[in-house]
């Protein structure tokens, strides 16, 4: 059974003829309504793990404030993993949960893993967004109809601390191949097992409002990641959110 912190109303897939202005376009990432802000909704849920279960999104903001329990990637991860950032940071608990994830995975032979994100701050993912705008103003303006990959500051899981973008040192693509590759097979398969789940899968994209990415994976605790695993459900449907 999910666990409903609330309710969500999934979004009908949009049909190929279907036109734009059809879709409510994305909340503005400025714009909070407490009723719905994650980390309140989460501190709310009588549930060990509810503190993972942080819904950010398109229309779930996440406050600037930089989360607690950080820790240094290179301090946790030595040279288990590649690191893009050594002095890059992630949540504590999503920290150890990684890195048993990783050493079970070589011990089964599969490759050497690369950290290629973790921590953003919201300050940092504007810039990257804003840099998107310059590019096309219109980016981002109907995310469920036209995904898209980078978020505005308030609306990027790299905020939480509980993201991780994970490539392979012999593919370091950010593209759909890696899931074809061992390393990425692995994850898809295992990372459940270790609290993680694929934050933006394939065929879920009018849900998320973000594109596929087979790198990007969220630790939601073991119970959560184990029931999304099985229900085959992204994150949103999961916490069945209105």
């Amino acid at each position: 059974m999910a666990f409903a912190l609330g309710r969500y109303t999934a979004r009908a897939k949009p049909a190929p003829n279907e036109e734009p202005s059809s879709k409510p376009a994305a909340a503005s990432p400025m714009q909070f309504d407490p009723s719905t802000e994650p980390n309140k909704i989460a501190q709310n849920a009588e549930r060990e793990d509810a503190r993972f279960l942080i819904l950010v999104n398109w229309e779930h903001p996440i406050s600037a404030e930089r989360p607690e329990d950080l820790v240094r990637l290179d301090s946790i991860f030595g040279d288990e993993v590649a690191l893009v950032n050594p002095e890059g940071s992630i949540q504590k608990d999503a920290a150890i949960a990684a890195k048993e994830m990783f050493l079970d995975a070589r011990e089964e032979g599969i490759g050497k893993y690369k950290l290629t994100g973790a921590y953003r701050s919201v300050q940092y993912q504007e810039q990257l967004f804003a840099d998107k705008l310059a590019e096309d103003p219109s980016y981002g303006s109907n995310p469920y109809q036209h995904p898209d990959k980078v978020m505005p500051g308030n609306c990027t899981e790299h905020a939480t601390g509980l993201a991780l973008d994970i490539l392979a040192v012999s593919y370091e693509k950010s593209t759909d191949d890696y899931a074809k590759t061992e390393e990425g097979k692995w994850l898809l398969e295992h990372a459940h097992e270790y609290g993680f789940i694929l934050r933006y899968p394939k065929e879920k994209e009018h849900i998320t409002g973000v594109i596929y990415e087979p790198w990007h994976y969220r630790y939601v605790g073991k119970q959560a990641a184990a029931e999304i695993y099985a229900q085959n459900v992204c994150l949103e449907e999961y916490l069945d959110f209105e």
